[in-house]
């Protein structure tokens, strides 16, 4: 098979002709030199331009720059123009800026452009500085599979590449002589100290230092993955990078005195400085001249889609669970992010919290079992991160206390869902004929943990090499996946199926082995180059359909030299650190996949990568965020210029995407701060205000108004209204709009027909409940037996699928759950369920022992502890409830108590202070134009504040009946007692009838319905009814009636029912 390459996509002849359009009106011409000369001038301010190279000897062939900067900077801004870039106002240097995303084609077009620059301009000499040995093998097989491909596009362009070490510095002669395109590969280590080689005088040459003979030639430099060649972050307040020096050099010091120290100064003299990334600083983004980031690559699904397995266990609330995720320093202290099992109502929800020192992990989680954990230190030390509870709690990164099961078992059920989905997407393309291989991608931080040696030398299998053989035996065997075998037996095919891919140490003396990695010496570096040389050989051959590796185990730290287009799953099997790898690993997959004759397959129905995850998919999802902001420079969930400037949108059917354009970005950003929607908070960064909460929840015509003005174009307008949305988050009702005081009308209060309902409404009553314990038992253990079985404690593993990535953030759905047989390493330690219950349902515990016992379904406990636990509350409660309100009596208070305990005081309406919020999810009654209504002819209350949309439909209807004298929405302090918690009626109305007024009070519910209700409310509702009818009784007040109603309708009824 061989790899087919497409000539004509246009994101990559955009990204080639942003560089070679900087270089127009330049003659196609070539410098030369002598490769004696040992000293070289100064290297002017832009080095290159103008300049002649003259000498006598040996004649080089260098390139040529004749283009005055004005005209150079001229055509910087027509590029930038084109691509919707901010312009650079000025040239101070010709280093230039391209951002591709992984997996887009970089390396394809940087070297498509060396073959345009010469085709174009003549130039001849390049130079591509790479930061690993990974990433310049990779270069280098590149280079030799698109081969033919240039072959046919530029006929007679023959390109002669190397690769640049300590052995074959004599290459360097032929590649300053050459006439011919000379690419020299090498990796920053070989070129940025002083001791290097290649700044040493060299006896093949002469006594010529290479390094000259390389800054003679005025090579044109690419530098691939800048922001780890360079050794800095382009801030220009700090020192430069030793990678950095190497290339642009630095002012003489009175510390060169050596060869090797004045050589390295000077830096390579180079023509113009490419530098190519999907991740430049922030601070390194000077003359960007293309950008094709993380957010425009997804969205026109250039990449592969992104899904995210992560494993959730079940906890059985025995030992209280806390797992480190990350330590941070804020504004104002020092925080732990901690995974904990937290109480959300009658649940127990495993969830990451942001926890400062001092606290205590019972009041952050609502549970006693955390009683004992004070978080008492936090160290945010790079390398050291951890905190402290007490002297016998300490926890690293992602290290865990209270987990349900081990690490080896977790490692173990990752291998086991990568087989399972590796073996979903082989079934997948094969029922639908396409001849694509999938590869699947697991990385270790050791060898050990995949190939092992013993006394004699002899390769073993490591432990995940031998749980990789288990597990495919059994994930090969279930229903879903028989039929992919044929007639091999599953061991066999696991033992051909997997293959490791590490850096391999050649000593004399000895059989060859793997080792872990390490480039920070030469025999490092040499036995890294032979992994990836194993690697780059096999690129294609392992793309093969048919050929039988197809799981891949790897080092974490060979990450770069794969580049495989054909991974569908990766897996990283590691303890994770607090570094940067999720964008990292995922880059590993995100090429588009190739099919059995070498073309790509392009869409997301077919490019999706699934990323086995040792975390939440919330934490990860989380974390991929922030450094995706970190690499693209955006911030997330905040308006900004770049932000809108970077969308993409398509000006016709079928057209390419094109940008939005800094231009229009900038004009529209000015435009919200004018209409004070945004408030700026840094240079081209704004705050969302409430404002344009409001008009994005309206779809107000004056947002729409603002964004037509600035935006040229439908589906521009379309793109940014989209953006726009997602940045501003749904409102909250109390920031819905203007805060409104209530004010009370003292002339309601004081009028004949309030002063005659409050005479019968402002009543205490006190209630005794008559509950015989064998009753209760009873009710508890029928209750408990008719619980559903619990089912067994297992594990689940979600798969989410990333649908977006923009500016607001990641948007996914998950799409599949799949629960699984776990090894719980807690499977034998049971809680004390009866301090557990008697805690959440207020019984004693003999009681609990009782029903328990009686129910004979505590077999179903030892199944699943903690959802047994919660169940049973639940039912438990329920019980208790029902039986409670069942033997409820209420009575008045007793005459010879105090008034304030008998009656409500009047003063409670003024005292409530009550306010609300106006706007589109305001809680204040309005009309359809937003204005306030006024209810003070009726209502001791000017305006009412309402809860639902049946309050306020109820509120208007009050209103509007000519037979309503007066109503008050009951403020919170008018509470009846009950076995359940205190309840807070809705309305107290009258009503005036020809045979008199009827004094009500109502509950509005969205349903009579008694079985809608839940059973509190349905025990509140109960006891109310029993609350009034006591004041009736007692007091004589015939006229008075509670009621739960829907509508103003159904309270008629309710009337004409009880008075007729």
């Amino acid at each position: 098979m061989k790899f087919t390459f497409e000539a004509n996509l246009d994101y990559q002849r955009a990204a080639i002709n942003a560089v070679t359009d900087l270089f127009r009106g330049q003659d196609s011409l070539t410098g030369q030199f002598t490769v004696q000369a040992r000293k070289i001038s100064d290297v002017p301010a832009l080095p290159g331009l103008d300049e002649a190279e003259s000498g006598e000897g040996t004649l080089g062939i260098g390139n040529r720059l004749r283009l005055h900067t004005d005209v150079i900077l001229a055509n910087l801004h027509m590029v930038q123009d084109r691509a919707g870039l901010a312009h650079d106002e000025q040239l101070t240097s010709l280093n230039f800026t391209i951002e591709m995303e992984t997996g887009t084609g970089k390396t394809y077009v940087y070297l498509r452009t060396i073959h345009e620059l010469h085709k174009l301009y003549g130039f001849t000499k390049f130079v591509v500085v790479v930061p690993s040995v990974a990433i310049s093998e990779g270069v280098t097989t590149s280079i030799a599979l698109l081969h033919e491909h240039f072959e046919a596009l530029y006929p007679g362009q023959r390109l002669s590449s190397f690769r640049l070490d300590g052995g074959n510095l004599s290459r360097v002669r032929s590649f300053a002589t050459s006439s011919g395109i000379e690419v020299l590969i090498t990796t920053a280590a070989a070129v940025n100290k002083a001791t290097n080689k290649v700044h040493q005088q060299v006896e093949d040459l002469g006594f010529e230092i290479p390094m000259d003979l390389i800054r003679a030639t005025r090579p044109m430099v690419i530098v691939d993955e800048p922001q780890s060649v360079y050794g800095d972050d382009g801030n220009p307040r700090k020192a430069k990078g030793a990678g950095r020096v190497a290339i642009e050099g630095r002012a003489p010091s009175r510390d060169d005195n050596t060869v090797g120290r004045q050589s390295l100064a000077k830096g390579m003299h180079a023509t113009a400085v490419l530098r190519y990334s999907a991740t430049h600083p922030r601070h390194d983004k000077a003359n960007l001249v293309y950008r094709l980031d993380a957010i425009a690559a997804y969205e026109q699904a250039l990449v592969k889609q992104i899904e995210v397995d992560s494993l959730v266990t079940e906890a059985n609330g025995t030992a209280p669970y806390v797992r480190l995720l990350q330590t941070k320093r804020t504004a104002s202290a020092l925080k732990a992010r901690l995974e904990l099992d937290v109480e959300v109502g009658s649940q127990i929800k495993r969830k990451a919290v942001d926890v400062p020192v001092g606290a205590n992990l019972e009041d952050v989680t609502g549970r006693a079992r955390y009683r004992h954990l004070t978080l008492d230190a936090i160290s945010v030390v790079p390398g050291a991160e951890s905190v402290r509870f007490g002297d016998l709690v300490e926890l690293r990164v992602h290290d865990a206390v209270g987990a349900e099961i081990t690490v080896d078992e977790r490692a173990r059920q990752m291998i086991a869902q990568t087989i399972r989905q590796h073996l979903r997407k082989e079934q997948e393309f094969a029922v639908a004929g396409r001849a694509i291989k999938v590869l699947s991608l697991l990385f270790v931080d050791s060898v050990a943990k995949y190939r092992v040696y013993d006394d004699n030398g002899d390769a073993q299998p490591g432990e995940y090499a031998q749980v990789f053989e288990e597990e495919y035996a059994k994930v090969s065997a279930e229903p879903e996946f028989r039929s992919l075998l044929g007639g091999d037996p599953a061991d066999a095919v696991a033992a051909r199926a997997h293959q490791g891919y590490f850096s391999i140490d050649r000593s004399k003396g000895r059989s060859e082995r793997l080792v872990d990695t390490s480039e920070t010496n030469d025999r490092g570096r040499q036995q890294a180059s032979l992994a990836y040389e194993q690697i780059m050989k096999d690129k294609v051959g392992l793309t093969t359909p048919g050929s039988p590796i197809r799981f891949v185990f790897t080092h974490s730290a060979l990450q770069e030299g794969w580049d495989n287009p054909n991974v569908f799953q990766i897996c990283v099997l590691r303890t994770m650190g607090t570094e940067r790898w999720r964008r990292q690993s995922i880059g590993r997959g995100l090429r588009i996949c190739i099919d059995g004759s070498g073309k790509r397959v392009p869409g997301f129905d077919v490019n999706r990568l699934t990323v086995i995850a040792n975390e939440s998919y919330e934490e990860f999802a989380e974390q991929l965020q922030r450094e995706l902001a970190d690499d693209l420079g955006i911030e997330f969930g905040r308006v900004t210029i770049d932000g809108f400037a970077r969308l993409t949108h398509k000006p016709t059917p079928g057209a390419q995407p094109v940008p939005v354009g800094d231009e229009i970005a900038r004009a529209l950003f000015n435009a919200l701060v004018a209409a004070r929607y945004v408030t700026p908070s840094g240079k081209g960064v704004a705050k969302v205000e409430d404002s344009l909460r409001e008009a994005v929840a309206g779809d107000t015509e004056e947002l729409r108004a603002l964004v037509a003005a600035a935006v040229p174009g439908v589906t521009a307008r379309y793109v940014v209204q989209r953006l726009i949305k997602r940045l501003v988050k749904p409102i909250d009702i109390r920031k819905a709009g203007d805060r409104v005081s209530v004010p009370v009308v003292g002339e309601r209060l004081e009028s004949p027909e309030f002063q005659a309902l409050w005479e019968r409404i402002k009543h205490r009553t006190q209630f005794r409940v008559s509950v015989e314990e064998s009753g209760l038992q009873a009710a508890i253990v029928s209750a408990l037996r008719a619980l559903p079985p619990v089912p067994d404690r297992k594990g689940v593993w979600e798969t989410t699928v990333v649908n977006d990535i923009d500016q607001g953030g990641l948007r996914s759905t998950t799409m599949r759950t799949e629960r699984i047989d776990v090894a719980y390493a807690d499977r034998d330690d049971l809680p004390d369920i009866l301090s557990v219950l008697a805690d959440r349902t207020q019984l004693t515990r003999r009681t609990l022992a009782q029903a328990l016992t009686e129910s004979g379904t505590l077999a179903q406990f030892r199944k699943n502890p903690q959802v047994y636990v919660d169940h049973a509350t639940q039912v438990i409660n329920s019980a208790k409830e029902q039986l409670l309100v069942a033997g409820l009596r209420y009575e008045l208070v007793d005459a010879t108590r105090p008034e304030a305990a008998r009656q409500h005081p009047l003063s409670i309406f003024a005292e409530a202070d009550l306010t609300g919020y106006t706007g589109p999810n305001g809680n204040v009654v309005t009309g359809d134009d937003g204005e306030l209504i006024s209810f003070d002819t009726k209502s001791p209350y000017k305006y009412i504040v309402v809860d639902s949309a049946v309050e306020r439909a109820f509120a208007m209807a009050l209103k509007q009946r000519t037979d309503v004298r007066t109503f008050v929405k009951l403020p919170a302090a008018f509470t009846i007692p009950t076995p359940l918690g205190d309840y807070n009626p809705d309305w107290a109305v009258v009503i005036e009838r020809p045979n008199g007024n009827r004094y009500m009070v109502f509950e509005t519910k969205g349903s009579i319905d008694p079985e809608l209700l839940r059973p509190a409310e349905k025990g509140k509702v109960y006891a109310a009814e029993c609350h009034f009818s006591a004041i009736e009784i007692a007091l004589d007040f015939d006229d008075l009636h509670y009621a739960k109603v829907d509508s103003m309708d159904t309270a008629d009824g309710v009337i004409d029912e009880t008075y007729t």
